[in-house]
């Protein structure tokens, strides 16, 4: 028997595993908010409602809201991360980039309201008050921060207990102290900004411990019921989707694919999404990496696959990002047999820029890689004769620069008037040019919102028709054939970036001439 037990909220749109809630959670709170055949206020004691994108989903229905606010009258514990903070919350303004006011209304739990303000930092914070998370007043703690709305406006009944200490807010360096843990009143309801606080500061989970009245024996229980419950989360692609995983294969060595761009807006993200759920659904373990600080790209991915934002998630390019593309590589690698790296911008943005140490672009990435290389080219701006044109350049530009690039997913298409004779010329333009044509995807007709990163991005519809797109549209089988083990190198950036002003200033330069710039 359980002796303690505690809930995870499992909703279209949630996270359960972006990270592990020191490995508490004992039985999941699905849409009927019951727990083996009770209303979940009456068998829980404690709920845990994880980040994701909840409040644009808008999952938590009537009956899932009301065993919330009951646990939280009846004087048991509740705890809200990012989205599930947001849940808690009176409301949350999401108009960032949208030309009228959008408000999204929380339970009024917790007495704040939120504003747009993006941090992807991973951070240090101080405890400031008590509560049921947060016995040790003074006593430091470690996390990341991953949203978009993380501005807390303050009313008279909520007592903040955590401040952050940021370095990076709203895309640029500028150290800032935010406000990332808020309680209620009593202290037996919590929101909190900071992912990974239960799992990497015991000071966290000794205060739920203490609260909980849960001894070391009773613990090794409820992590015992803990591993049970993962298994059954991460069986699933996404959440409700009734997709599973159809076997797990045994790599010998790791693969890795890095997707790069022509540009921002081309759909990297939405290609990535799809790929990494593609991945899981066939067998892989798959690990999504980003290339810079710009971690919010890799959580569609995240949902799909049910893994967690790790350490490494980010690599360094200048100052942003977490980890150094070594370390990165090295640490991945021991935890999955498939790496899917997704690149920042387009694959050369930020290789002229001489402010900051190197890396700076997704070019010098690869190159440091000597990874398999996939352009994904968005052919709705310039259409499909504009898209091949500078697909060519592309390819041809990182090729003279050393790239391995091996493939190309051309995205955003309108399929209906390419005909077989066009479909056989685009196959022999990227057969000369030495790159598989993994796939065409055709640009979806939207019927409403939720599916631009990071501007009310709906998890749920984002991942599934991300990875509906894919499975119709790219020759997944040929994406692991031209995937390879990774094999870091060391590179002279200087030189890099020489060669690449030297192209630049010889546009029309062949291939030929272009192997004479060795350094």
């Amino acid at each position: 028997m359980i002796p303690r037990r505690i809930g995870l909220v499992y909703l279209p749109g949630a996270l359960p595993c972006f990270e592990d809630f020191g490995n508490l959670p004992t039985d999941l709170v699905c849409s009927d908010a019951m727990v083996d055949g009770k209303f979940a206020s009456e068998v829980l004691d404690m709920l845990i409602i994880p980040s994701g994108s909840l409040i644009e989903s808008q999952s938590v229905n009537k009956q899932v809201a009301a065993e919330i606010v009951k646990m939280a009258e009846l004087g048991k514990y509740v705890l809200g991360v990012c989205s599930g903070f947001q849940v808690l919350a009176k409301e949350t303004d999401v108009e960032r980039l949208s030309t009228i006011p959008i408000t999204r209304e929380g339970l009024g739990l917790v007495d704040v309201d939120f504003k747009p303000l993006i941090c992807t930092d991973r951070v240090k914070a101080d405890i400031i008050d008590k509560s049921f998370l947060t016995q040790k007043i003074g006593q430091e703690v470690t996390g990341f921060h991953c949203h978009t709305y993380g501005q807390i406006i303050l009313h008279g009944d909520s007592k903040p207990i955590i401040m952050s200490h940021a370095e990076r807010i709203n895309y640029k360096k500028y150290s800032q102290d935010l406000i990332s843990g808020v309680a209620n009143k009593s202290g037996n309801v919590v929101g909190v900004f900071i992912h990974g606080l239960l799992d990497h500061n015991p000071t966290i989970t000794e205060s739920i411990m203490k609260t909980l009245d849960i001894n070391q024996t009773e613990l090794a229980t409820i992590k015992q019921a803990n591993v049970k419950l993962v298994k059954i989360i991460k069986n699933e692609i996404g959440i409700s989707t009734g997709i599973h995983q159809q076997v797990t294969l045994n790599q010998k060595a790791p693969k890795l694919i890095i997707v790069t761009a022509l540009g921002s807006g081309s759909g990297k993200t939405f290609i990535v999404t799809g790929i990494a759920g593609s991945l899981k659904k066939r067998g892989y373990k798959v690990g999504v990496i980003k290339v810079g600080g710009d971690i919010r790209d890799a959580v569609s991915s995240l949902y799909l696959i049910k893994e967690p934002m790790r350490d490494y998630s980010s690599i360094q390019i200048g100052e942003s990002g977490w980890m150094p593309l070594e370390q990165v590589v090295e640490s991945a690698s021991k935890d999955y047999d498939f790496l899917l790296v997704e690149g920042a911008m387009s694959a050369f943005t930020g290789l002229l820029n001489n402010n900051y140490e190197r890396p700076m672009s997704t070019a010098e990435v690869a190159l440091a890689l000597n990874a398999s290389t996939v352009l994904v080219v968005g052919c709705d701006m310039e259409g499909l004769e504009g898209a091949l044109i500078n697909t060519l350049s592309y390819v041809k530009t990182l090729k003279a620069l050393g790239v391995n690039v091996t493939g190309v997913i051309l995205n955003k298409l309108h399929i209906s008037y390419i005909t077989d004779e066009i479909n056989q010329i685009i196959s022999q333009t990227f057969a000369k040019a030495n790159v598989e044509l993994l796939g065409m995807v055709s640009r979806l007709k939207l019927d409403g919102g939720g599916m631009i990163p990071e501007v009310e991005i709906r998890y749920d519809y984002f991942g599934a028709q991300a990875l509906d797109a894919v499975e119709k549209g790219i020759n997944i089988d040929l994406l692991t054939k031209i995937a390879t083990s990774p094999v870091p190198r060391k590179v002279d950036y200087n030189c890099f970036t020489v060669k690449f002003k030297n192209l630049l200033t010889q546009y029309g330069l062949n291939s030929s001439e272009g192997d004479k710039e060795k350094c």
